[in-house]
């Protein structure tokens, strides 16, 4: 009888070839791009998309350029912008990661009870909450650049702190410790620590972080338990109760729509909770944007559904739709960004995270928490056609199979 029951799940295994393939090409596939996402959101192989805007034009903003440019580890995007709020924009849209605005000459000797704070800080970072983790890659890129390039300008903005220390002495090492030792007394910074300012593109509404992980969790799962839903299409047609369904009024199409509008309503609720559970143990704030949040809710919801029907209609076997349910799922969501953010990854797995409704659906929840109902719109698009597309799939292979 062992034998008898091995051969029986080979023979069902080797006859259904779709199944065949999911079971042992897919998590080698699945292992690859795995392997890619982690193996390059870790030390020295992270390469940040940062964006670069020389709004001063003299040669210490040049050299420093040049120097960023020449780095391998950054990917580096000049920004054609003309001032500050521009760069700002670039960075909520998504279009970088960080920027870098060099506003005034780097040698220019620092006064922080005079002048702007240009003139003060020569280098704007700008940071999005969303991709925190660039902002100290960034900086620890800029200071290499900077000790690397142009030790000259750190050297001059170290003298001006002496200078501006007033102390005079026989013996210049004891001179310089010193001086150095007063600075430190009165906890001032020294001119590097003023080099650069840092702003975030967040809004002040609450914790703009975690809402990032709030629309990715919400991604994954609605697809997951909306596979689980439309699951039920494979077992009414290998039941047989799908032949009894097809004789009512309107045939399957009108099932695949009862299921349809059930799953995006019971996305929309999974939706709630999550972005409830963010709100309240992390500040999360929808307030501001809520009927963004909601259109955003009800379009997931609707892709998620619509993909799991087509999926499971297409389905010959449970088994397939189990495969496609699970190994299919988890790769959306790796390569889309619900489990790593995308700007972690190498840059050809960025490029391929657009093919995946979970960076479409992450996209709309940022842009329309953040910015807004006008900057989803892109997002929203493709997520109502996608949730389009997988229905009239859904509906066309079970019409068809009906008649």
């Amino acid at each position: 009888m062992i034998a008898a029951a091995f051969r029986v799940m080979w023979l069902s295994l080797v006859r259904d070839r779709a199944a065949l393939t999911m079971a042992f090409v897919l998590p080698t596939v699945i292992f690859a791009i795995f392997a890619a996402i982690f193996s390059g959101a870790i030390g020295d192989r992270i390469r940040i998309h940062l964006g670069l805007a020389d709004l001063a034009g003299t040669a210490t903003t040049q050299r420093l350029v040049t120097a960023l440019e020449a780095e391998p580890s950054l990917r580096i995007a000049r920004l054609d912008v003309a001032d500050e709020a521009a760069a700002i924009r670039a960075v909520r849209r998504g279009e970088v990661d960080v920027a870098l605005v060099l506003r005034s000459d780097l040698a220019a000797p620092a006064d922080t009870d005079k002048g702007s704070a240009a003139a003060s800080q020569p280098v704007l970072l700008i940071e999005s909450p969303s991709r925190a983790l660039a902002t100290p890659i960034a900086l620890g890129e800029l200071q290499r650049a900077l000790n690397d390039a142009l030790p000259d300008v750190v050297l001059s903005r170290i003298v001006a702190d002496v200078e501006r220390s007033g102390k005079i002495g026989p013996d210049e090492r004891a001179f310089l410790d010193e001086a150095f030792a007063e600075q430190r007394a009165k906890k001032e910074p020294f001119s590097f620590t003023r080099l650069v300012e840092t702003r975030t593109t967040a809004s002040g509404r609450g914790n703009e972080r975690v809402s990032y992980y709030a629309g990715a969790i919400a991604a994954v799962f609605l697809l997951f338990a909306a596979m689980q839903g439309a699951l039920s299409l494979v077992d009414e047609r290998e039941g047989g109760l799908a032949d009894r369904l097809a004789a009512g009024p309107g045939g399957l199409p009108v099932i695949v729509l009862g299921k349809f509008l059930f799953l995006l309503g019971q996305g929309v609720v999974q939706a709630g909770l999550i972005f409830s559970a963010a709100a309240l143990l992390h500040g999360v704030d929808v307030s501001g944007h809520w009927i963004g949040w909601l259109v955003t809710s009800i379009l997931v919801s609707a892709m998620a559904a619509g993909l799991a029907l087509a999926a499971c209609s297409l389905s010959a076997t449970r088994q397939q739709a189990h495969l496609a349910a699970t190994f299919g799922v988890l790769l959306l969501s790796a390569v889309g960004g619900s489990m790593v953010p995308r700007f972690l990854m190498p840059p050809w797995l960025q490029q391929a995270g657009w093919l995946t409704p979970n960076a479409w659906a992450i996209e709309a929840y940022q842009a329309a928490l953040g910015e807004g109902a006008a900057a989803a719109l892109p997002a929203w698009g493709v997520l109502a056609a996608l949730a389009a597309v997988g229905l009239g799939v859904a509906v066309g292979v079970v019409g068809r199979r009906t008649v």
